[in-house]
């Protein structure tokens, strides 16, 4: 069970600063890049239930641009379930080096299209893809098109 008046850590996943209004206290929050903070569970609970784009993404808590570290709370709001099957979708580092390792342009564009949805995430792989040097012309035309962003090494 999960304790309301407790709080949770939650992190901005956005490449910029996020702010957000919590329905009860009445307060505002902003939360830098990479930023963390705990949020009261019952603040936290509204937000998701109200279905909140920070934290609810699409609906269902993926693409989401704030992510609540804590698992319980993940699965009293329906992002995660009991039985491990059904896991919050965040793209990570991890996801966007996944996306970026297809070996075929149509198996790339179709994780790209499935898992890069928000603008956040668009920026977040585009970012990735400079760091880490991205060498493959067809993917970077693919990115480019899909993030509708250019791809260019500072």
């Amino acid at each position: 069970m999960i304790d309301k008046n407790a709080r949770s850590m939650i992190v901005n996943i956005c490449p910029w600063k996020v702010s957000f209004h919590l329905p009860i206290s009445n307060a505002d929050v902003m939360l830098g890049v990479n930023k963390k903070t705990s949020v009261n569970n019952e603040e936290l609970i509204v937000l998701c239930e109200n279905s909140n784009v920070m934290f609810a993404g699409t609906g269902d808590g993926n693409h989401a641009r704030i992510y609540i570290e804590n698992d319980e709370l993940r699965k009293f709001v329906g992002y995660d379930s009991e039985d491990g099957k059904i896991k919050q979708f965040i793209l990570t580092d991890e996801e966007c080096q996944k996306i970026l390792d297809y070996k075929t342009i149509v198996t790339f564009r179709k994780h790209l299209e499935q898992n890069v949805v928000g603008i956040h995430e668009k920026s977040k792989i585009m970012g990735y893809a400079k760091a880490i040097k991205l060498n493959e012309l067809d993917k970077i035309k693919v990115l480019e098109q899909h993030c509708d962003m250019k791809f260019t090494l500072e």
